[in-house]
């Protein structure tokens, strides 16, 4: 009894990148190791969730302020803001 052996390579999707993330950042001041620390810290956190294949980097949130002044950290009222409204599944954040 003769088959047919034709073989047909069905190739592997790559998942879907559905779930949301956002990157948020906290220097204290604008000196120049702090903002070196920053770029050190977005670029971490960048590449972190870019090697996760489900998660899709949708936003970054960056502070230049101390806590010690009592500044009012816009960007991270804002992410929290939008973590709220949108559902956000995850909130990558790093300390360098």
């Amino acid at each position: 009894m003769a088959y047919n052996k034709k073989v047909q390579f069905i190739p592997a999707r790559p998942p879907k990148r559905e779930r949301p993330v956002v990157i948020y950042s906290r220097v204290s001041s604008n000196s120049m190791d702090q903002l070196n620390g920053l770029t050190a810290q977005i670029s971490a956190l960048t590449r972190m969730v870019a090697s996760v294949p489900e998660w899709l980097l949708v936003d970054t949130f960056i502070d230049i302020a101390s806590s010690k002044t009592g500044s009012s950290r816009k960007e991270f009222n804002r992410m929290l803001e939008d973590c709220k409204s949108n559902n956000m599944i995850r909130v990558s954040k790093a300390t360098l």
